[in-house]
């Protein structure tokens, strides 16, 4: 009986050991498992950086090297546009008076305001650009169309989106009014409203993940060499850089 005691108790301690081994291996396992995780999670974070990084680099370089290429006269700057087609006023008509941009290519017309986007609509849907351009300002502040419903940015938004339910998959850019300069503001007060207006067309942009092109340095808050003597129409030397600074802003984004 004694005998069969101890190897019934000896058999009890050999589970319990195995037991402890299996638990003991399985606690390992698991730990060395969340750990390996753990460190492949975090190498492959830092791989990640390092390639932002390297893409980073490289879309500045690229970057660099366009606005070289375009200031040495290596790249045309207009040919950069020419899947694109711009909508605004007699300051964008500049673009074909000039021989810029195709005819087609320009939605514009003397006085015209955002409310005349929607004018263009079938021209748009026809053109079917990859890039689209607006940019509007003199007239609509000077018709206070801030003060209507839905204010300036509201009614802007309305009508950039018929446009974009006609090229869906086209890339929408909005310029940044403009400013006249200061002589012309004294005899047109309602120019000098451009930092609001401005402020509303930068937040509708970041809203509906619009590009928003800044041209505030390249006019240099209205006193750039690049007016006409009206101070409101722009130098026809100046379409190179406004356009620069559309195609690059585009190429940042």
């Amino acid at each position: 009986m004694k005998r069969r005691k101890v190897k019934k108790q000896k058999y009890w301690i050999l589970i319990l050991a195995v037991v402890i081994v299996l638990c003991v291996g399985a606690v390992y396992v698991w730990t060395h498992s969340s750990t390996t995780a753990q460190g492949r999670t975090y190498i492959q974070e830092q791989e990640n950086k390092k390639v932002d990084k390297i893409s980073e680099k490289l879309k500045d370089k690229k970057s660099s090297e366009m606005e070289a290429a375009i200031e040495s006269g290596k790249v045309d700057v207009f040919a950069l546009f020419d899947d694109a087609v711009i909508f605004g006023d007699s300051r964008v008509m500049g673009f074909s008076v000039y021989h810029f941009f195709p005819e087609s290519h320009v939605f514009a017309s003397s006085g015209a305001t955002i409310k005349n986007i929607s004018d263009w609509v079938e021209q748009a849907k026809n053109a079917n650009p990859s890039l689209i351009f607006f940019s509007y300002g003199v007239n609509d502040m000077g018709m206070n169309i801030d003060a209507e419903e839905g204010g300036y940015d509201g009614q802007y938004e309305s009508q950039i989106k018929k446009i974009v339910e006609v090229c869906p998959d086209a890339t929408i850019i909005v310029n940044s009014i403009i400013p006249a300069t200061p002589a012309a503001v004294q005899k047109s007060p309602s120019w000098g409203n451009v930092d609001a207006y401005n402020t509303k067309i930068k937040s509708m942009c970041e809203k509906n993940k619009w590009i928003y092109v800044d041209n505030s340095e390249i006019s240099q808050n209205g006193n750039a060499n690049i007016y006409q003597n009206d101070g409101i129409h722009f130098l026809t030397t100046f379409y190179s850089t406004w356009a620069e600074n559309m195609i690059m802003t585009v190429r940042n984004d």
